[in-house]
């Protein structure tokens, strides 16, 4: 059987195509264009290409089924929100063709809309930052005296439709605000994009941890940690470079809040430990699977296949990591990540110390055995490049307007 892997630009579905054709499966690729990352590498027998999610949902989806009917295909994977998400609020549709290894749009929607996430890790007594959540601009006014800045002014969903097509927000350095102005002005500007308050959250000091698990039916079948040692924009983005770890007071937290949402598949719990009460603060949950999927199958949890056998009423054998591993996303991430820090440190020479440094580390993309997929990750920076001239996205990969 054959297991079509969509969103063949990312890094995560690169790891996807390399896990599950390690294992013996052919796997096709899909993207909204060809050449992609994932078209390069030997382990992918065919390219397939559909409309674009971000100009039409439902064009999307219409040519997906197209392409399930054209080719018989076992399993769809994908790694972006804006992929993940559709196949899981049309599974109901899609399964009669293929398996969508993602829970239904009901349980999914617990860790789209983060006001609902929160709302679950209270009632639990997962420790969260103290958020408020409200309804209209109008109503900051309200709470103008409770407030302790800085604040962190958040989407309720990192992807909101409108209509046919999504909004795509990311938390960037103008999210974090330091008095009510600007708290006001960026909470305006979200409501404008998606006619939707964004979440108003205490600021938490700490660095970040995920937990990332596999879930059967809430129960956890295999569990890996890692921690963000860099990540681009500095301010909180995409992790650039991270290690494997294990702290015991991130396990339980994470465990116990999949198991609340009833979880079937992949997930990352992400949080950061509080420096002022050295508590693990939740800050949101990952319905799919991550951008630094690359460090747990190096460091011996290879999800992508647990989740394959998972979905095919298999058995999930016990599995273990080995901590202090590293991984590294370089093109363009890290150089992303370095050149922000020159501009932003003082310490230029430890800044380059600590980016030339190498221990342990594995790469998202670069690989001895399977090296074609370098040329695709240039092309993917040229491509983000001209995006950025052009004005349609920002460096952090932001829609800034439409094409």
């Amino acid at each position: 059987m054959t297991i079509l892997v969509l969103d063949g630009s990312q890094r995560a579905s690169l790891a996807m195509v390399r896990s599950l054709g390690h294992h013996g499966l052919s796997v096709h690729v899909g993207e909204t264009h060809t050449p992609s990352l994932c078209s390069f590498s030997k382990y992918a027998n065919k390219s397939v290409t559909y409309a674009d999610p971000q100009e039409s949902r439902e064009l999307f989806i219409q040519d997906l089924k197209r392409i399930l009917q054209q080719s018989d295909y076992e399993m769809v994977f994908a790694s972006r929100e804006v992929t993940t998400i559709p196949l899981s609020y049309f599974k109901s549709e899609l399964k009669k063709e293929t398996i969508i290894p993602f829970p239904d749009r009901e349980t999914m929607e617990l860790t789209v809309d983060k006001s609902r996430t929160f709302t679950i890790a209270d009632n639990i007594g997962i420790p969260t930052p103290t958020t408020y959540t409200l309804c209209e601009p109008d109503e900051l006014t309200e709470i103008d005296d409770q407030l302790e800045y800085p604040l962190v002014v958040k989407p309720q969903s990192k992807t909101t439709w409108v209509g046919d097509q999504p909004r795509m927000l990311k938390v960037t350095e103008e999210n974090y605000v330091d008095d009510f102005d600007e708290l006001q002005s960026v909470s305006e500007k979200i409501y404008d994009a998606v006619n939707m308050m964004p979440l108003i959250q205490e600021y938490i000091p700490g660095e970040g941890y995920g937990v990332e698990l596999l879930c059967d039916r809430g129960s956890s079948r295999a569990l890996f940690m890692h921690h963000r040692l860099r990540e681009y924009p500095i301010t909180g983005g995409a992790s650039t470079y991270r290690e494997s770890i294990y702290k015991s007071k991130l396990e339980e937290p994470a465990v116990d809040l999949l198991e609340a949402m009833d979880w079937h598949g992949v997930a990352m719990v992400e949080f950061r430990l509080d420096e002022r009460d050295g508590l693990p603060k939740l800050m949101e949950v990952n319905g799919r699977f991550w951008g630094s999927l690359p460090l747990a199958i190096a460091a011996g949890i290879d999800f992508p296949y647990l989740l394959y056998r998972l979905y095919r009423g298999e058995s999930i054998p016990d599995v273990d990591y080995d901590t202090d591993v590293t991984s590294r996303w370089l093109f363009p991430g890290d150089i992303l990540w370095f050149a922000s820090s020159l501009k932003n440190r003082s310490n230029r020479l430890g800044t380059l110390r600590t980016f030339t440094s190498v221990r342990n580390q594995h790469y998202d993309i670069l690989s001895p055995s399977d090296p074609l997929p370098v040329v695709g990750a240039l092309q993917n920076m040229l491509h983000q490049g001209f995006n950025v001239l052009k004005g349609k996205r920002n460096l952090s990969g932001e829609v800034t307007k439409k094409s």
